[in-house]
């Protein structure tokens, strides 16, 4: 039987700069897979009306701070949230006012006053994007 010891001496911030290079590469594959996963799953949830907040679903660039990285997917459209969570109040499924006697918002150029309009029912797509993410995605 032969052996063979191999020992190979790398400076610390070399090893430390190829191994952050290695998973920040990594991750930033990851997070682009999860945003166009993200995008998916509001096409399939029918919520695309003009393609704004589809559109606005980004992977920011990977952050290398020592030995943590971070990876964010965000969507920037303004309605984003509401989309994601949801609008109605209490779980009644309406969106009721809070200290006046009716809504107020514009609609189809007109002033509309409502005692309660119908919420919008919340479609975790970036949640649900990122539990979908498996280690292949890092590849």
């Amino acid at each position: 039987m032969i052996r063979v010891k191999v020992t190979t001496r790398v400076r610390a911030t070399e090893f430390r700069s190829f191994v952050n290079d290695t998973l920040a590469t990594g991750m930033q594959r990851a997070a682009g897979r999860v945003r166009d996963r993200a995008k998916a799953n509001i096409t399939r949830a029918g919520r695309v009306d003009t393609g704004a907040m589809r559109n606005q679903i980004v992977a920011e660039t990977v952050q290398v701070d020592g030995l943590t990285l971070t990876a964010r997917v965000e969507g920037r459209a303004p309605h984003t949230l509401y989309q994601h969570e949801g609008t109605a109040n209490d779980g009644t499924g309406y969106i009721v006012p809070r200290t006046a006697r009716a809504l107020r918002f514009r609609s189809g150029g007109r002033i509309v006053y409502a005692a309660r309009v119908k919420g919008v029912k919340g479609v975790p797509f970036l949640r649900d994007a990122l539990e979908a993410t498996t280690t292949a995605d890092f590849r």
